[in-house]
């Protein structure tokens, strides 16, 4: 037996799937994890392009501060989704696709944080950073095409 079919075979495993609070409560929680990190990035790119007003440049870092506690409760939230049937969802090519793109946007979203960051003791305006602003952009495209990998999983595949 595999470790991931030993997972699934756990209780915990069967808690998720067949508990009335199980599954319900955890993709409830993955689902407000991701609204946090991918409505946060989405704020933060549209600010660094001066489409919208509102937070000032120090506030930008704290933004993306608490983006990454929403990616941090998806982490959590979505190992314990994954326990319960972790062999199928590895056997199915949509997962392994939304997977790619969760890795490389949260990698910007990190990185961004961590160049954005001088900006916690400036104010006014963000700077015309081009590499962050490209950054950013590309992690809100990578979130909304990891969102959209997530849904086609119950279209693309038999797992439910």
């Amino acid at each position: 037996m595999s470790f991931l079919e030993y997972l699934a075979a756990s209780q915990f495993a069967d808690w998720v799937r067949v508990s009335i609070l199980g599954f319900p409560t955890l993709i409830a929680l993955h689902s407000v994890g991701m609204g946090v990190v991918v409505g946060l990035t989405l704020m933060v790119c549209l600010r660094l392009y001066r489409i919208v007003g509102g937070p000032s440049a120090q506030v930008l870092p704290k933004l993306l501060t608490v983006a990454v506690w929403g990616f941090h409760l998806n982490l959590v939230t979505g190992l314990m989704l994954f326990v319960a049937r972790g062999p199928d969802y590895i056997a199915t090519g949509i997962f392994l696709i939304k997977m790619l793109l969760v890795i490389c946007s949260a990698a910007i979203v990190f990185w961004l944080r961590l160049r954005l960051a001088p900006l916690a003791e400036v104010s006014g305006e963000p700077p015309a950073d081009d590499s962050a602003k490209a950054a950013s952009l590309a992690a809100t495209g990578l979130w909304f095409g990891a969102v959209f990998a997530g849904r086609l999983i119950a279209y693309l595949s038999d797992l439910y």
